[in-house]
């Protein structure tokens, strides 16, 4: 092989080289492509000690408080709410009826009285077990924290507090359930 050839190589190689030294340097700097749920921000919160993070939460509100809860019993939860909802933010709950707790029709009174829109969860399922709260559409709370003393204060609870695109699932699963929801003032009346 001459020195003509032999120089020939070497470019070939220097410029294969090249080439897969560009390559992988754009396949590393080259922005990912965007996918469903990729900007979600998750945090835990854990219980027992969970109610300042839940109230901090439930104060952060701007517009709108969507709950769907299995046991909302919580004094200075419903306080929170009431203040929500006295700064103009729309605050919905959904309560599951057929849990047996002598509290559940005083709470779901006291919430209406304090001008909260309050239902009852549809009958159509076994039960609505759920335990999520929507902020402003934005932020999710979602885990088997009740809204009660025992399971903020002194129950091991986890829940996520989800921020991003995927809270509109949620909204959309809450929305659906508040159309099913019962009106009436007493557990499985309707109005």
């Amino acid at each position: 092989m001459g020195q003509k050839d032999c120089k020939k190589e070497r470019i070939a190689i220097a410029l294969l080289i090249l080439i897969a030294a560009a390559l992988a340097l754009y396949i590393l700097l080259a922005p990912s492509a965007p996918c469903a749920g990729c900007n979600a921000i998750v945090s835990f919160v854990f219980s027992p000690k969970s109610e300042g993070r839940i109230l901090s939460l439930i104060g952060s509100a701007s517009r709108t408080i969507d709950i769907e809860m299995y046991v909302l019993t919580s004094n200075d939860v419903i306080s929170a709410l009431s203040d929500a909802q006295k700064r103009g933010v729309r605050v919905r709950v959904i309560m599951e009826p057929r849990i047996e707790d002598s509290r559940k029709q005083r709470v779901f009174e006291q919430l209406r009285a304090l001008g909260i829109e309050v239902r009852w969860a549809s009958l159509s399922y076994k039960l609505t077990h759920s335990k999520f709260m929507i902020i402003d559409g934005k932020k999710a709370l979602v885990g088997s924290i009740n809204f009660s003393e025992s399971a903020l204060n002194s129950n091991r609870e986890a829940a996520v507090i989800v921020e991003g695109e995927k809270v509109r699932e949620l909204a959309a699963v809450f929305e659906e359930d508040w159309q099913k929801a019962q009106a009436g003032a007493k557990q499985g009346e309707s109005s």
